[in-house]
Protein backbone atom coordinates (compact mmCIF):
# COMPACT_ATOMS: atom_id res chain seq x y z
CA UNK A 1 0.00 0.00 0.00
CA UNK A 2 1.45 2.92 -0.98
CA UNK A 3 1.82 6.31 1.11
CA UNK A 4 2.02 9.41 -0.33
CA UNK A 5 2.66 13.09 1.56
CA UNK A 6 2.64 15.95 -1.01
CA UNK A 7 2.93 19.66 0.03
CA UNK A 8 1.23 20.59 -3.54
CA UNK A 9 -2.14 18.60 -4.32
CA UNK A 10 -2.69 19.93 -7.78
CA UNK A 11 -1.12 20.92 -10.62
CA UNK A 12 2.23 19.44 -11.56
CA UNK A 13 3.50 18.09 -8.39
CA UNK A 14 0.27 16.16 -8.15
CA UNK A 15 0.96 14.62 -11.35
CA UNK A 16 4.32 13.78 -10.47
CA UNK A 17 3.08 11.91 -6.83
CA UNK A 18 0.12 9.99 -9.53
CA UNK A 19 3.27 8.92 -11.65
CA UNK A 20 5.43 7.64 -8.90
CA UNK A 21 3.11 5.99 -6.97
CA UNK A 22 1.33 3.93 -9.86
CA UNK A 23 5.03 2.91 -10.96
CA UNK A 24 6.00 2.13 -6.79
CA UNK A 25 2.68 0.80 -5.52
CA UNK A 26 4.24 -0.88 -2.37
CA UNK A 27 6.61 2.18 -1.55
CA UNK A 28 6.85 5.47 0.01
CA UNK A 29 6.42 8.40 -2.26
CA UNK A 30 6.82 12.12 -0.83
CA UNK A 31 6.53 15.26 -3.14
CA UNK A 32 7.20 18.56 -1.87
CA UNK A 33 7.23 22.02 -3.04
CA UNK A 34 11.17 23.47 -4.13
CA UNK A 35 12.83 26.49 -4.95
CA UNK A 36 10.14 28.52 -7.14
CA UNK A 37 8.08 26.25 -8.91
CA UNK A 38 10.22 22.90 -8.44
CA UNK A 39 9.66 20.34 -6.55
CA UNK A 40 11.40 17.40 -4.26
CA UNK A 41 11.01 13.80 -4.59
CA UNK A 42 11.77 10.93 -2.66
CA UNK A 43 10.81 7.39 -3.24
CA UNK A 44 11.19 4.48 -0.78
CA UNK A 45 10.32 1.03 -2.48
CA UNK A 46 11.54 -2.59 -2.40
CA UNK A 47 12.02 -2.28 -6.05
CA UNK A 48 15.33 -0.52 -5.34
CA UNK A 49 16.91 -3.65 -2.92
CA UNK A 50 20.03 -4.72 -4.47
CA UNK A 51 19.74 -1.45 -6.93
CA UNK A 52 23.68 0.68 -7.30
CA UNK A 53 23.00 4.09 -6.80
CA UNK A 54 23.61 5.00 -10.45
CA UNK A 55 20.50 1.84 -11.40
CA UNK A 56 18.08 4.13 -8.55
CA UNK A 57 19.47 7.18 -10.00
CA UNK A 58 18.54 5.80 -13.99
CA UNK A 59 15.11 4.21 -12.53
CA UNK A 60 13.27 7.21 -11.61
CA UNK A 61 15.03 9.45 -13.65
CA UNK A 62 14.04 7.63 -16.78
CA UNK A 63 10.57 7.38 -15.51
CA UNK A 64 10.89 11.20 -14.97
CA UNK A 65 12.18 12.06 -18.45
CA UNK A 66 9.62 9.55 -20.00
CA UNK A 67 6.72 10.81 -18.54
CA UNK A 68 7.08 14.55 -17.91
CA UNK A 69 9.72 15.70 -21.32
CA UNK A 70 10.80 18.78 -21.26
CA UNK A 71 8.72 19.45 -17.64
CA UNK A 72 10.83 17.19 -16.15
CA UNK A 73 13.63 19.75 -15.11
CA UNK A 74 10.74 21.41 -12.57
CA UNK A 75 11.89 17.90 -10.37
CA UNK A 76 14.94 19.75 -8.74
CA UNK A 77 15.85 16.81 -6.23
CA UNK A 78 14.66 12.95 -7.21
CA UNK A 79 15.69 10.27 -4.70
CA UNK A 80 15.52 6.53 -4.52
CA UNK A 81 16.05 4.39 -1.80
CA UNK A 82 15.15 0.99 -0.47
CA UNK A 83 13.87 0.65 3.23
CA UNK A 84 16.93 -0.99 4.73
CA UNK A 85 19.28 2.05 3.36
CA UNK A 86 16.65 4.10 5.58
CA UNK A 87 17.36 2.18 8.65
CA UNK A 88 19.08 3.78 11.64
Amino acid sequence: MAQATVTATSGFAGQVKSVFEAAYPEGYVDVSKGYRRNVHVVVVSRAFDGMTEREKHDAVWDLARERFGKDTQRISILLAYSPDELKG
